[in-house]
């Protein structure tokens, strides 16, 4: 990814970035799905929380009051927070022992549950953020390619790309010859 160009806002800084993250792993977004993630980032650029609330049971209370606006706003923290963890700090989910697909499951599953609960004013980029899960996922990784440190390792990218079926992580684990393969199944 080139280097930063500085934009005028912090709205245009942020576009800025994911349009070219998205050059890089050949995503285009949609308009809404572009505005969505844009103002998820500047909401996380701010928060020192994340993963600091269990996931599973913010989702759960989030279910059971899915028909309130409290329950779609812990929906969505839900789903972004999956797709941050994901997107942008995997090593993240090396350390809690989870697999990315309970983080892809959970996310996808509070999107899908927010675009069919008319809570949200607006159900339209839900759909979208569930379905493009992993294209989103991947558009964030590129975000962090230049930092060694916080780029996807090939081990992660191995059991990422077993797990999700992510090509990104594919490409990223075959060169390192990581076993690709589902230790797990059986013959």
């Amino acid at each position: 990814m080139p280097d930063l160009a500085v934009e005028p806002t912090s709205v245009a800084q942020w576009q800025r970035l994911v349009r070219t993250a998205g050059e890089a792993c050949n995503t285009r977004l949609d308009e809404p799905v572009e505005a969505y993630v844009v103002f998820m980032l500047m909401r996380f650029s701010k928060c020192t929380t994340l993963g600091r609330e269990a996931l599973a049971i913010r989702w759960l209370e989030g279910m059971q009051a899915s028909g309130e606006r409290s329950g779609g706003e812990r929906l969505r923290a839900t789903g972004d927070e999956c797709l941050l963890i994901c997107g942008l700090f995997p090593q993240r989910v090396r350390r809690r022992a989870l697999p990315f697909s309970y983080y892809v499951g959970l996310g996808r599953g509070a999107y899908h549950t927010l675009a069919r609960s008319g809570v949200a004013d607006d159900s339209g980029p839900y759909d979208e953020l569930a379905r493009g899960f992993i294209s989103l996922m991947e558009l964030l990784q590129a975000m962090r390619d230049h930092d060694p440190e916080a780029a996807l390792q090939p081990g992660d990218a191995a059991a990422l790309a077993r797990q999700t079926g992510s090509h990104r992580a594919w490409d990223r684990a075959a060169p390192e010859n990581v076993t690709l393969l589902d230790p797990n199944r059986r013959r």
